[in-house]
């Protein structure tokens, strides 16, 4: 997260009007996070459990452990998702009454674009919030966990992983500053786009120029999610191909494979969960500065906030 974005989230903090109830919520959903890496752990454990041909007896209080565990998870998760759903929601209108309370317009067309403006980064901030419940959350989590279990787990799978993360982020790192420049256009062309639209039913070139950028923007999108996919796919098959030999070998049990791979699938998600958040980050950054090039938006001063 760059120093720009970072603030711009701090902003959004300081304007809410339910503050101590969101991040209480926000911290109960850094709780539930835990939960499923202990499910992982859990399952493992069975597995090992039915290597060892242990009694049906220890096995079946396991197996009712992962069940406490799951419905703790599942109620803690549900009721901090839901409540936070409902104050992200109210923080739309709280940016609403920041920008919007003493707009003045000369013209109809200029109030349609600032709205629109405001929509905008209205839009991109709820989306980056609710990311952030989930499943940012949860990629905070397993970012700190994970590598630290595969570390004591198996030092190969630990080098592996660590080298996953740093390639993924440098891809993720340059596809995102193209995301930036490319939304950047995008928003200006729907500003405009709208404006013309509730103003004149001749808006054929508004709605082409909108296509054509609209385009672009989805086929870097397609261009961004192969690469980190593709990454994603050579570093699991990899680490997979050096756990099958020692499994053969008698050398590791199928249930310590079962963790690993586990906490390596769960790897995966984090980092694609951290990357849709990059872009939404991009999105309200690039919205905040469409605010303040907005001369009929009083209310922020972007130098003054980055």
């Amino acid at each position: 997260m760059t120093p720009q974005t970072r603030k711009v989230l701090f902003f959004i903090f300081k304007i809410i009007s339910s503050k101590s109830q969101f991040f209480f919520w926000l911290f109960v959903r850094f709780l539930s996070a835990f939960f499923p890496l202990i499910t992982i752990y859990q399952f493992s454990a069975v597995i090992g459990l039915l290597e060892q041909k242990s009694d049906y007896h220890t096995i079946l209080i396991a197996i009712i452990l992962i069940f406490v565990v799951r419905l703790i998870d599942n109620y803690l998760r549900l009721k901090s998702v839901t409540r936070l759903e409902n104050i992200i929601s109210n923080i739309a209108f709280d940016i609403h009454n920041y920008f919007l309370s003493d707009l003045k317009t000369e013209t109809k067309e200029d109030r349609h674009a600032a709205i629109q403006a405001v929509r905008n980064f209205s839009e991109a901030s709820s989306m980056t919030l609710n990311l952030i419940k989930q499943p940012g959350v949860d990629s905070l989590v397993s970012f700190v966990f994970i590598p630290v279990a595969l570390l004591f787990l198996d030092i190969r799978v630990f080098v592996l992983t660590i080298s996953y993360l740093l390639i993924y982020s440098f891809i993720d790192l340059f596809t995102t500053q193209h995301y930036a420049h490319l939304k950047d256009i995008q928003n200006t062309k729907t500003e405009t786009y709208y404006a013309k639209l509730q103003e004149s039913n001749d808006f054929d070139l508004e709605q082409i120029s909108y296509n054509r950028h609209f385009n672009r923007l989805a086929k870097w999108g397609f261009t961004e999610w192969f690469a980190l996919q593709n990454t994603a796919i050579i570093f699991y098959s990899l680490i997979l191909f050096i756990l099958v030999p020692e499994v053969l070998k008698g050398i590791m049990d199928i249930s310590t494979v079962v963790l690993i791979m586990g906490y390596v699938a769960q790897t995966q998600v984090l980092l694609n969960s951290i990357s849709q958040i990059k872009d939404s980050l991009t999105d309200m950054l690039i919205g905040l500065q469409h605010l303040a090039n907005n001369h009929s938006v009083s209310a922020i001063n972007l130098d003054d906030l980055i």
